[in-house]
């Protein structure tokens, strides 16, 4: 019985395929494609559960494919089978899809995605239907949660991630309005290539580490996209969920679970991706949850985050309590965040002395004075000798910043030429010269690079 359908002219990816699936295969050479999609499709002797585009299709013929598929077989799962490339959202956007291979993914790596891509078929359409009889392979339907939506999310598609870039989709009720490509999770880092851990720290709440963390994100992202991810640590009151919008299926504690740290596919279904090209890590959903997170746990899933991501910034908790040192101590940068107070700068003063006397004072500093105004009878240089270090970067106080903040959106793209967003902007600069303004696309998803 036929189970998959492979449509590729690559001699090579067929014959792998088909020893990887044996009888279960169901190969058309690319070259029909001459006379015709239904010449093709005629080929396929029954309804393929699931079908393979690629490699060595063009752009043309994976889209008639696709129209093609879709039309016959409402209830096939797609996977289009192509490199990966600067062009591939424009490439496969507009397709109804679920999912991009890359031809060189690991035996493993492409049977786990046939058998997640099953099991949410079967979820979707249920057991009666083409995508419910698998013979031999086990599919586990859960049980469905309270409240919950009969036809699974497109959060729930998100486990499809693995080694190789995974784009996601959920089959359209309206095939000729396709969603927009929502997913695009990163590599692991190529072997030898350098990741960053930014703590963003602050001796006292108040100070603006959020703000600075999350453009800190936007500004690199813009660098590197799909390449950063910030973490929020602040483990009882972290709040950059909120300030970003986001409504998150998984938290803080989910991401550092032993399950996730100790498996990359885990790890990556627990991130929240924002549209600005960086990955989001939220804080706890109660203060009582954070309580249960151990600074060990926190240490082991920034390690875990820093293999796949060039840049993870965090955003701690206030003060040095034994999560906030726990970022420091794997932390290659630091960032140090005080206002124009007295008693701020103090206590940022005894924060640093404090963290060089016991050997924790990354090598990377960036020293950040934050809500600058004239009217606070302090002047700049006041400021330093107070703290001791030279202030790298004066953010000014602005109502630019709240006004962001409240419509769920980074600073740096809400109003680029307000003095605290070029002032943060330099902050990302010190970090990644790389980290200039970009124009945006509207509406538009970055893809891993």
């Amino acid at each position: 019985m036929t189970r998959y359908a492979l449509i590729s002219r690559s001699v090579e990816y067929e014959a792998r395929l088909a020893s990887l699936l044996g009888p279960e295969l169901t190969a058309v050479p690319g070259q029909y494609l001459t006379f015709g999609t239904d010449e093709v499709l005629e080929r396929i002797p029954e309804t393929p559960h699931i079908a393979l585009l690629g490699p060595v299709l063009n752009y043309e013929e994976t889209r008639q494919l696709v129209g093609g598929l879709t039309e016959r077989y409402p209830e096939v799962g797609i996977i289009v089978v192509r490199e990966q490339r600067a062009d591939l959202e424009d490439w496969v956007d507009g397709m109804r899809l679920h999912a991009v291979l890359a031809p060189d993914a690991s035996d493993a790596t492409a049977l786990r995605l046939f058998d997640r891509l099953k099991g949410w078929l079967t979820q979707v359409y249920g057991t009666d239907t083409a995508a419910g009889d698998w013979g031999g392979f086990a599919v586990e339907v859960p049980e469905p949660e309270p409240e919950r939506e009969s036809t699974p999310s497109f959060d729930d598609l998100a486990g499809l991630a693995v080694v190789t870039p995974i784009a996601v989709r959920p089959p359209s009720a309206e095939p000729a309005e396709p969603p927009e490509l929502e997913w695009l999770f990163p590599a692991a880092l190529p072997q030898g290539a350098r990741s960053e851990i930014l703590a963003v720290v602050a001796p006292k709440g108040g100070q603006g580490k959020t703000t600075i963390s999350i453009n800190l994100a936007a500004a690199l992202a813009d660098a590197a996209p799909n390449s950063v991810v910030l973490v929020d640590a602040d483990v009882q009151f972290g709040d950059i969920a909120a300030a970003l919008d986001l409504h998150p299926a998984h938290t803080l504690v989910d991401a550092a679970s032993a399950a996730a740290t100790g498996d990359e596919l885990v790890l990556k279904t627990y991130l929240t991706r924002h549209a600005d090209g960086f990955y989001v890590v939220p804080g706890t959903a109660s203060p009582e949850l954070g309580d249960d997170l151990t600074a060990p746990q926190l240490g082991a899933l920034l390690r875990s985050l820093a293999q796949i991501f060039r840049y993870v910034i965090v955003d701690t908790t206030p003060g040095l309590g034994e999560h906030t040192l726990a970022v420091i101590e794997n932390a290659t940068d630091a960032v140090f965040v005080t206002n124009m107070g007295v008693p701020s700068l103090r206590a940022m003063r005894k924060e640093l002395e404090l963290l060089l006397q016991i050997g924790l004072l990354p090598n990377n500093k960036h020293v950040v004075l934050n809500f600058s105004e004239k009217q606070s009878g302090l002047s700049l240089r006041d400021a330093e000798r107070i703290v001791g270090a030279k202030m790298n970067v004066v953010v000014p106080r602005s109502s630019a910043v709240l006004l962001a903040s409240n419509r769920g959106v980074p600073l740096l793209h809400a109003d680029a030429r307000d003095g605290a967003a070029v002032a943060l902007r330099d902050l990302a600069l010190r970090i990644d010269p790389a980290a200039h303004a970009r124009r945006k696309r509207p509406n538009r998803r970055a893809v891993a690079e």
